[in-house]
């Protein structure tokens, strides 16, 4: 078959890693479209794959309200698409904006996501187009929610689950062994749906390593530039290590629901300080059903503080936090696994998931 992947996002690397790698692997052509992003394309190289960035230069335009430039955005992103697929014959488009290029070429296409709509309304340009939503259960995509093949998992666990992720201290320099520590991230808050958000900020990230300073070694991985006096705790390393630095660290604090869903799905004690997941089913999931991803406001500076500091100080916590993963492992299906036989027996699979849902629990 041929597949047409477009990753926009680090996070969306993350997701489809394992899915392109067996469909490579079992002899299917696979094209892969990225754009300037992040860490991105450092991450795509250290995979290997054969790879095109149609936007070398990124996506955003300087000088631009941020809406102007997304529609304006939108309309570069599909003319390059269609630029690049033209004269190819492809089975299935996957991600983002290639639901609107299915739509003008007739190739079915599938849009993955976990965002709720009300979170991430401007996403209905995808909800919209696409053939299938492919999303957890959890997701609440409102009136896309008919379009929906739901499966019973996390994002996090299409890369983390034990079928593929194989924890390995090698990936971590020698000065983090023998000693606990601790990982913080900071995101930038510079997308669309980050206006009025924010998280993390330079004054609570200063207490925050304050507090931790005296009991590990602190590693800090930021999109954003940090007070002078903090660059020394950011660690330069492989781009596709992080999932082992998350897996070893003590604690996990962020302002990203995606590295806090990994940090859980991992069995790392973490706590989310952020404007996001009140708005999210999965992270109140995570906290209330399976204890695994403690989340505080930014109004609540000083209940961080305190979490941080029970944290530190509480006996065998991350063997507790260990018990508990696997808990959700076992209720969760291997959704990479899922998706891998949805994708290459689309559209017989389609049918099946349809009439029988529950048949991706085969996939455990």
């Amino acid at each position: 078959m041929n597949f047409l992947f477009f990753l926009v996002h680090p996070a969306k690397f993350h997701f489809h890693r394992v899915q392109i790698n067996e469909l490579i692997s079992k002899g299917h052509n696979v094209d892969i479209l990225i754009t300037s992003k992040d860490i991105l394309e450092d991450l795509v190289k250290e995979e290997g794959w054969n790879y095109t960035n149609i936007f070398p230069e990124g996506r955003k335009i300087p000088g631009l309200h941020v809406y102007v430039g997304a529609v304006i955005s939108l309309v570069r992103t599909v003319y390059r698409l269609w630029k690049f697929s033209r004269g190819k014959k492809y089975d299935l488009f996957i991600g983002d904006l290639l639901t609107i290029l299915g739509r003008l070429k007739g190739v079915p296409s599938l849009y993955p996501t976990d965002d709720v709509l009300v979170q991430v309304p401007e996403q209905s340009v995808f909800l919209s187009t696409c053939d299938h939503i492919i999303a957890p259960k959890i997701t609440d995509l409102g009136r896309y929610n008919s379009k929906k093949i739901a499966y019973g998992g996390y994002k996090a666990l299409a890369h983390l689950h034990p079928n593929y992720f194989k924890p390995d201290w090698h990936r971590l320099p020698d000065s983090l062994l023998g000693r606990p520590f601790f990982l913080i991230r900071c995101v930038n808050f510079s997308a669309t749906h980050d206006i009025d958000r924010t998280g993390i900020s330079d004054e609570v990230l200063t207490k925050l390593v304050h507090i931790l300073n005296s009991k590990g070694n602190i590693v800090i991985t930021s999109e954003r530039v940090l007070p002078k006096e903090l660059e020394k705790y950011r660690i330069e390393l492989r781009k596709s290590d992080i999932s082992h630095y998350m897996y070893f660290a003590d604690i996990f604090i962020g302002d990203s629901t995606t590295m806090g869903s990994e940090a859980a799905v991992s069995g790392t004690p973490s706590i989310e300080f952020d404007d996001y997941f009140e708005e999210i089913e999965q992270m109140h999931e995570l906290e209330h059903a399976y204890g695994l991803n403690l989340c505080i406001k930014t109004s609540e500076p000083e209940k961080l503080f305190r979490k941080v500091e029970e944290f530190i100080n509480t006996p065998n916590i991350k063997e507790e936090f260990r018990k508990r993963s696997r808990k959700l492992i076992a209720d969760k299906i291997d959704v990479s696994g899922f998706l891998i036989w949805f994708m290459e027996n689309y559209p017989q699979s389609f049918s099946i998931i349809s009439k029988n849902p529950n048949y991706q629990y085969k996939f455990k």
